[in-house]
């Protein structure tokens, strides 16, 4: 009896471990790059929200213009995707910081036009505060 359970065990141990190998691989391969979470339509929707009147500003609401490689960061505790980009060029007169948290579908950003400032999705003072300094070390750090 005990051979049988020794062989029992001989055989299922490597079934398990086989089965947890693939199971951290499958969640190794689901973790997303933060650039795809940006083509979700949960993350254009909560754009356009918090972009209100300027969705209508074609460089801000296509986003198609020069940027830097998305990626996540953490501000005020929690994890965003950051998004940078600027206008076709115009990147020192037209530029902005987006960031964008999956877990809770929420945009937040500032946006440079000529001297002015917006910023969008409405921020918490931390976030805010947060927001300007990526700006600035995105688009003023250079030269």
């Amino acid at each position: 009896m005990n051979l049988h359970r020794f062989i029992g065990a001989a055989l299922i141990l490597p079934i398990g471990v086989a089965l947890t190998v693939a199971t951290y691989a499958q969640q190794k391969q689901k973790q997303k790059e933060a650039w795809e979470y940006l083509k979700e339509p949960a993350f254009k929707s909560a754009y356009m929200k918090a972009l209100g009147p300027k969705a209508n500003t074609p460089w801000i609401a296509k986003r198609d213009g020069p940027a830097p490689e998305d990626k996540f960061v953490t501000v005020a505790g929690q994890r965003y995707v950051r998004s940078a980009f600027c206008k076709n060029n115009d990147c020192n007169n037209n530029s902005a910081v987006i960031l964008y948290s999956p877990e809770k579908k929420v945009v937040y950003g500032t946006i440079y036009e000529k001297y002015k400032t917006t910023l969008i999705g409405d921020p918490p003072e931390a976030v805010a505060t947060e927001l300007s300094a990526l700006w600035k070390k995105e688009w003023r750090s250079q030269g």
